[in-house]
């Protein structure tokens, strides 16, 4: 199996290229997003891309749909000198041992105090618990500055909840409530918005239609290239 990368706009598609005896060309989309174009032996490499090409809009919204079902989040340590993610920026952790607890941002690092820095349990659950103030007052800032949008989707008023999810970034019920995953604190606001814009399209569409996407692309035009940098950067 090769491993290979072809452009399309402003996106890169990786896929793993392998032959077989079939007699046509097949591309399958996994759920961890990674793509494998199966061809006939001895396709012609110019064949394989000019078709690649042809499926690449299909290509990239199958991507979108599984990138907003597994937020990509890898497991961490909670450790003096470890990075965390805060609106997009890198910041260090730093554990300070102290009487009274609290985390705040100073000088590019997230400043733990506690009792015991050794506790990672409780590390964790300050930081957390940090993360949720933060989001509450960001998330609710950028629906505010989004949600008349709805206005032209449905007679309802929208509204916004939020909590830890581990599978998707934001979803979006028949009762227009909005959920957004509390790990998007730590994207740029601009992913943030993006992933409230897409939810609120789907008070029009429930899935993720061609009419859904028109929709999207008419009301965020910038979308793929948010979602390609929030993907890059909540890796």
């Amino acid at each position: 199996m090769m491993n290979n990368s072809i452009k399309y706009g402003n996106s890169i598609i990786e896929y793993d290229l392998d032959f077989s005896e079939r007699k046509t060309l097949g591309i399958k989309v996994h759920p961890d997003k990674s793509v494998r174009v199966t061809a006939p032996m001895d396709t012609d490499e110019e064949k394989i891309k000019r078709k690649i090409l042809s499926k690449a809009a299909w290509i990239l919204k199958q991507q979108d749909f599984f990138l907003s079902f597994h937020p990509i989040t890898p497991p961490r340590k909670y450790v003096s000198g470890e990075t965390h993610l805060y609106l997009g920026r890198q910041y260090r952790l730093k554990l300070i041992e102290a009487s009274k607890e609290s985390v705040k941002l100073s000088a590019g690092y997230i400043i733990v105090s506690l009792r015991d820095k050794t506790n990672k349990s409780r590390v964790k659950r300050l930081l957390r618990s940090w993360y949720k103030t933060k989001a509450e007052l960001h998330f609710n800032k950028l629906f505010s500055e989004n949600v008349h949008i709805a206005e032209s989707l449905t007679e309802e008023s929208p509204s916004l909840k939020y909590r830890w999810m581990e599978k998707r970034w934001g979803s979006c019920d028949r009762n227009g409530t909005i959920l957004l995953n509390l790990e998007l604190i730590k994207a740029p606001k601009v992913c943030i918005e993006y992933v409230i814009i897409h939810e609120i399209c789907h008070l029009a569409h429930l899935n993720h239609s061609s009419a859904f996407y028109e929709l999207l692309g008419r009301l965020y035009p910038n979308w793929r290239e948010t979602k390609d940098k929030l993907e890059r950067l909540m890796v």
